[in-house]
């Protein structure tokens, strides 16, 4: 019995391992199976590996902060919020940790009345006298130990806001300033 060349038609003799004219393999019902189960593994793989990088995306780096800020107010979950401060700003004595926690659970809890949409825009840098002012805050809030090399990374995010938005607000947009300490993004309020 004789082997066809299912990609050019030539036949071979039925001990033919591949196609010698276009070099085609040729499978036994047992290669069939493990070439199929190589190949179904593979798009596996690559699907995990894509939804890695996606996930990693998602969850690291400045907008994700903010993501996770917004988030947050919309679903009523102060602790998510105050999680996104940095230790520093928690530990600092120079501010009434106590109270700042209090006017953030206020502030959620007063924000989460309001189903709001978000999108949010491009991560900017901040001008040099802005980066300056927030580094004299920065080194103000924190404890002799810190230096501007603990700082790695700032950015300021926009976030524009649509739905049932209060129409006592100025505007429609927020400023969002994170800053990446100790390796990942954190979220630096405006009014500290």
């Amino acid at each position: 019995m004789s082997k066809v060349c299912k990609k050019c038609g030539v036949k071979h003799k039925s001990s033919a391992t591949y196609c010698v004219m276009c070099g085609e393999p040729f499978y036994n019902e047992q290669g069939l199976k493990a070439r199929n189960i190589r190949r179904t593994v593979g798009i596996i793989l690559g699907v995990l590996a894509l939804a890695t990088v996606l996930l990693f995306i998602f969850t690291s780096g400045p907008k994700a902060a903010v993501r996770r800020i917004l988030n947050g107010y919309k679903r009523n979950d102060p602790d998510a919020v105050i999680a996104s401060y940095p230790d520093f700003l928690l530990e600092s004595d120079k501010i009434d940790k106590n109270e700042l926690i209090r006017s953030t659970r206020q502030n959620v809890k007063d924000m989460s009345d309001y189903i709001f949409m978000y999108k949010l825009g491009k991560a900017e840098d901040p001008s040099e006298s802005e980066r300056e002012e927030l580094m004299e805050t920065f080194r103000f809030y924190a404890d002799e130990n810190f230096s501007d090399s603990d700082i790695q990374g700032i950015k300021i995010i926009w976030a524009d806001y649509t739905g049932n938005v209060p129409a006592v607000w100025p505007s429609r947009a927020a400023r969002f300033i994170v800053i990446k300490y100790e390796g990942r993004w954190y979220w630096w309020p405006d009014t500290v």
